[in-house]
């Protein structure tokens, strides 16, 4: 197996493959979902704050494992240090057929509505076209990314600028130039009451709270493993916690609750909100809708520039297809496997698509959910994976309340595969059913190897 090139990556680096990873297109439609989901206000912001503690315990977690097990492939190597290679090739498996490319079409979909209202002013209904420029999109970057790394790490940190740019540009507008407005309960629907609301409202804010894993799969990359990997993951996390709170207060200060839960393009209405008294209400709102473009581009960049070094490692260990664990020599790229990431990708959408009549609503909502499930499928086995560590004579913690920490977040992420359950059943089945899939092609490489 070729060996990976020399370390580029920085802390900020790490911190912008983090920013990028979590800060793609969720919080600039989710937040719509999420107020519609609740009563009131309070709910809705208790749902961020809340999904903010939990993603800065995840933060933790992955930091400190990102120092007692280093290199190339984040949550699979660490996994399969503390409990063997079954799992471990679970979560790859998992990564490669679910998580990542269910992301991919999720923001493609969102991307092609947003590009429509900064061009156009509105979003066309059109969802052949939608998924026609989602593919393209996917495409394009499968090739930048199997370009290098060099080439990927650029237009990863320039994304990541553009779109908190996008995100504090907005707050600033709702401070200092728009009008507020009341937020009061929603009287046009039976409250739901506290646990049955934000149990609804917690599927999307930690869909759009999950990514923090992008910045340990090229952790292998970084010059200086063991400071530049948990600043770069524990920074990321808490400048987007910070982002998400204060711009769902200027949601609710710009457009008010009960427009903030029926616009299906809240970001864009609370620009056009906020410079209205200026006369430059529609020119905001296609601003911010290229903006949001922007923001979805980055994290499009992001998927086909970190989840392959997965794929990386599972060929490593001999677990995965042989030439995905080759590095180019030239490029510095796991070019197989960005291939073989943007393709399943691409077919993933296709199937889906023309699998629910050929609309991009149903598609989008079944691919958020089933991804939601896997994700923190695993992530409480990421949990788990550093109390397990943690325990061993050798290991050494930088956090010593890292264990404590996992045990939390665990609970966390179990609560909500349970939500799941609940609410969305079938995308649930699904997502599990697919990851059992994986015994299969496991056997074969195990026996193979």
């Amino acid at each position: 197996m070729t060996a990976p090139t020399a370390p580029k990556l920085t802390a900020f680096d790490i911190g912008c493959v983090v920013v990028s990873g979590i800060v793609g297109v969720g919080i600039f439609f989710t937040p719509q979902r999420v107020a519609a989901a609740v009563d009131g206000p309070l709910q809705m912001v208790t749902a961020w704050g809340i999904g903010g503690v939990i993603a800065l315990c995840g933060a933790l977690v992955f930091a400190e494992l990102s120092r007692l097990v280093p290199g190339y492939g984040g949550t699979f190597v660490y996994i399969e240090r503390a409990f063997g290679p079954l799992p471990a090739f679970l979560y790859g498996w998992a990564n490669w057929l679910i998580i990542q490319a269910g992301a991919l079409a999720v923001v493609g979909l969102v991307m092609v509505d947003h590009l429509d209202v900064a061009l156009y002013g509105e979003a066309k209904a059109d969802p052949g076209r939608a998924v026609t420029i989602t593919l393209a999109t996917i495409g394009a970057f499968t090739v930048v990314n199997a370009l290098g790394l060099h080439v990927g790490k650029r237009v990863q940190n320039a994304f990541s600028v553009l779109k908190m740019a996008a995100i504090f540009g907005l707050v600033a507008l709702g401070l200092f130039v728009g009008e507020s407005h009341p937020g009061a309960t929603r009287s046009s629907h039976e409250p739901h009451g506290w646990v049955a609301a934000l149990g609804q409202a917690m599927l999307l804010v930690l869909f759009s709270y999950g990514g923090w894993q992008q910045g340990a799969f090229v952790a292998g990359a970084a010059r200086r493993p063991l400071r530049d990997v948990p600043l770069g993951i524990a920074a990321g996390v808490l400048v987007v916690v910070l982002a998400y709170v204060s711009i769902n207060l200027t949601y609710l200060n710009l457009l008010g609750f009960d427009a903030a839960g029926q616009t299906p393009t809240i970001a864009a209405d609370a620009c056009r909100a906020a410079l209205a008294p200026l006369g430059a209400g529609d020119l905001g709102a296609r601003v911010m809708a290229a903006a949001i473009t922007v923001s979805a581009l980055g994290i499009m960049n992001t998927i086909l520039l970190a989840p392959p070094w997965v794929l990386h490692a599972m060929a490593q260990r001999g677990l995965f297809l042989r030439a995905c664990g080759h590095v180019h020599p030239r490029f510095g790229s796991p070019i197989v496997g960005v291939v073989a990431q943007g393709t399943w990708a691409m077919a993933m959408l296709v199937v889906t698509y023309f699998g629910f009549g050929r609309s991009t609503q149903d598609t989008l909502g079944f691919l958020l959910t089933g991804v939601v499930f896997v994700d923190w499928l695993f992530y409480a086995l990421c949990g788990l994976t550093l109390v397990a560590l943690a325990r061993r004579p050798d290991a050494r913690l930088v956090w010593r309340i890292s264990p404590a920490v996992a045990v939390l977040f665990t609970l966390f992420a179990a609560l909500v595969m349970l939500g799941a359950i609940v609410t969305q059943p079938l995308p649930s089945a699904l997502g599990a059913g697919l990851c059992a899939l994986g015994l299969v092609p496991f056997a074969f490489f195990d026996r193979r190897r």
